[in-house]
């Protein structure tokens, strides 16, 4: 008798589950998309999570916030957390204008000062590092801390610059091309009107015109000699396999930051967060709820 029960119930689970896939009822995504005014653009913008401070995360050339899709529901458990499409990246505007450092500082700038509120803590990786680095010395009020993964600033690999430092073209290319087929969508993770899911970056000529025009303008050296007036306490993460900016520059940049902690992870290329984005949240975490300068 009780066989035949778990039998019957066993049944009735699986019909209650095909009726419900096959009608087309998932569960809802976990977040739902918005998009912000910042100087001349709107930026793609997801939030989460409550608390006094606010993680900004910031992604890398020719991605898009789904790079902390691993990291970011873990992080609002503690913290307010807002991701963001970089302009010209994503699902965010695309202008044919400038794109570089300064131009970006005024864009993200003005998001800060419209969009957020209280103590801030900026999480950048790679371009989105150095963007990060320069926000945290022009907000010092706001900015109280900041992690870094895989910062740009100091250039990067001479395989993949010329002798000013510049990324070159055939680098480029190769870089947009891969952005190209990174994810920019996730519905079951993030919801989004129907005519935002129906932009595919790979056919927007405006999404070349902005990924060009960045690799002219921006300047990934451009914090060299500058870092010594970034006071805030300041976690670097590097992988020590990084090809695209290797650990020589990464311990360089670290060096010269006042107040640091600089973690290097074996095994691990040029996006930790990732590839392996238990471990970065965990070094994330242990940092701020301690944000110490080396040796103190």
């Amino acid at each position: 008798m009780r066989a035949r029960r778990a039998i019957m119930l066993l049944a009735g689970i699986a019909l209650l589950w095909f009726v419900w896939d096959n009608n087309g009822v998932h569960p809802r995504p976990s977040h739902r998309a918005q998009w912000l005014a910042a100087d001349d653009v709107s930026l793609r913008t997801i939030e989460a999570g409550t608390g006094d401070t606010t993680l900004l995360l910031l992604h890398g050339y020719g991605e898009s916030l789904m790079a902390y899709r691993g990291m970011f529901d873990r992080l609002a458990r503690q913290y307010r957390v807002v991701a963001i499409d970089l302009p010209g990246f994503g699902l965010s505007d695309k202008p044919d204008a400038p794109y570089d450092l300064p131009a970006m500082r005024r864009r993200l700038g003005a998001f800060l000062e419209r969009w957020t509120r209280g103590p801030l803590v900026v999480v950048g990786h790679s371009m989105g590092g150095e963007i990060a680095a320069d926000l945290a010395m022009a907000y010092p009020q706001r900015i109280v801390a900041a992690v870094l993964i895989a910062p740009a600033g100091y250039g990067v690999s001479p395989v993949l610059a010329d002798s000013n430092g510049r990324i070159t073209a055939t680098s480029g290319w190769a870089a947009t091309t891969i952005a190209a087929v990174l994810p920019v969508h996730d519905t079951a993770w993030l919801s989004e009107p129907a005519e935002r899911l129906a932009y595919d970056v790979v056919l927007d000529p405006a999404y070349r015109v902005a990924a060009s025009r960045m690799l002219r303008e921006f300047d990934f050296s451009a914090l060299r000699g500058k870092l010594g007036a970034m006071h805030q306490p300041t976690l670097v993460i590097w992988g020590r396999q990084d090809p695209t900016i290797p650990i020589g520059i990464g311990e360089e940049l670290a060096a010269q930051l006042p107040c640091h902690r600089l973690v290097v992870l074996e095994h691990t290329l040029h996006r930790p967060h990732e590839s392996q984005p238990d471990t970065v949240v965990v070094e994330i975490e242990g940092f701020l709820r301690h944000p110490t300068c080396k040796g103190t």
